[in-house]
């Protein structure tokens, strides 16, 4: 093992134990448990290792990541893990807090952790087991000047970051996404990248149920920065590029023609559009397969071009700075799969690493909208984040 492979290592085992002691001796000052301490603190004791072993086993040895073959046992501890240490977080602080008040104010800052981590257990369970199935189906309408006229009022639904791999073996969701696609009047489907989250055996017996969704329907697709297989070790480049290609083939199986560093014209009335996709862009540690040069080639000047585009950071960095992409349509985000939506405004952590996190942005004529997804990575959650369907209708503007 690196040294500093070790050395988090120990930093969180060292931390995920002061916070559990802290969390006990806050808790149990409040709830006048004295007669039990000795049960409960054999009871969390036992969690305590239990969810230690856990970690080491999924984690270390004899399993890991980077060697497992599909990834729902990690998927479901992970929201364990994540449940218990944040929970266990504002009394840990409380605990800490009162280790500089008086006798009564340590009272009230113990309560105060104890309302907080049962509000935010409660709010990580409902985003584990309801949140992630809440379809929201986002309205946007773009209003562009150069739009060809046959093209006013075109609609487009676009959907993003399917992560097969993520629904354990669930398909309530995409049924339902399936149902509201199917209700409303699109001439266009796009799908914006990360169709598993590593490996081709998670579209396995999705085939009829995408091509429900996209018969009769044009339908076009990117990859992701998942769909590489750059997040497991294989055991040879061979095996790696058969799951490239048969989650390529998967695209065009469910019903996508997905577009690698390429483009396609639609034809309506008199006028057209081009619809292009590049392969991924993005920073390190994402790869990059991009070839934005490669995608528009052929087209002819003054176009009207949609580009897909799986990470918004392309927009922002790239794109948004030419004249000749009015529309970019992205994923990538998630939102982080939590975040605050109140009285209009919307946050997610997802901000600080990347601006362009979730709906429709503006760069003079130039547009972007970012889908935060309908699967899950890491965690099998989303805390007011829920799955989206985008719907787009676009409007031009007529020049006096």
């Amino acid at each position: 093992m690196r040294v500093f492979q070790a050395f988090y290592l120990i930093l969180f085992i060292g931390l995920y134990l002061f916070i559990t002691y802290a969390a006990y001796k806050s808790t149990t000052r409040i709830l006048r448990v004295s007669a039990y301490r000795n049960t409960i603190r054999i009871f969390i004791t036992a969690i305590t290792i239990l969810m230690l072993s856990a970690f080491f086993i999924l984690y270390i040895w004899p399993f890991n990541p980077r060697s497992a073959n599909g990834y729902n046992y990690h998927l479901i501890f992970n929201a364990i893990l994540s449940i218990d240490f944040v929970a266990k977080l504002p009394p840990a602080l409380a605990y800490l807090a009162g280790l500089f008040l008086d006798a009564r104010k340590k009272i009230v800052a113990y309560f105060m952790g104890l309302i907080l981590s049962i509000s935010i257990t409660i709010s990580m369970l409902y985003g584990a087991l309801a949140g992630s199935r809440e379809l929201h189906i986002k309205y946007i309408n773009i209003e562009i000047k150069d739009l060809p006229h046959e093209f006013d009022k075109y609609r487009i639904v676009q959907i993003s970051d399917l992560h097969l791999g993520s629904f354990i073996n669930s398909k309530s969701l995409i049924t339902n996404v399936h149902k509201h696609i199917a209700t409303i009047d699109s001439d266009l489907i796009l799908f914006t990248g990360d169709l598993v989250n590593n490996f081709s055996d998670e579209t396995v017996a999705w085939k009829s149920t995408f091509q429900s969704m996209t018969l009769n329907h044009d339908c076009f697709s990117i990859l992701g920065n998942h769909d590489y297989g750059n997040y497991t070790d294989w055991n040879d480049f061979r095996e790696k590029t058969e799951n490239f290609q048969k989650i390529v083939d998967a695209h065009h199986k469910f019903g996508f023609k997905i577009l690698n560093n390429e483009n396609v014209k639609i034809v309506r009335g008199n006028d057209s559009i081009y619809i292009a996709g590049v392969e991924n862009w993005g920073h390190p540690p994402f790869p990059q397969y991009a070839n934005l040069d490669k995608a528009l080639s052929g087209i002819p000047t003054s176009s009207f071009i949609i580009l897909l585009s799986h990470d918004p950071a392309h927009w922002n960095e790239v794109i948004k700075k030419r004249n000749d992409i009015r529309l970019t349509l992205s994923g990538h985000t998630h939102g982080l799969q939590w975040g605050i939506s109140k009285a209009g405004f919307r946050f997610s952590l997802s901000y600080l690493s990347c601006g362009q996190w979730s709906g429709l942005y503006q760069f003079g004529d130039n547009y972007l909208n970012v889908n935060v997804g309908l699967g899950m990575v890491a965690i099998p959650w989303r805390i007011n984040m829920p799955p989206e369907i985008s719907v787009l209708t676009l409007k031009r503007i007529e020049i006096d």
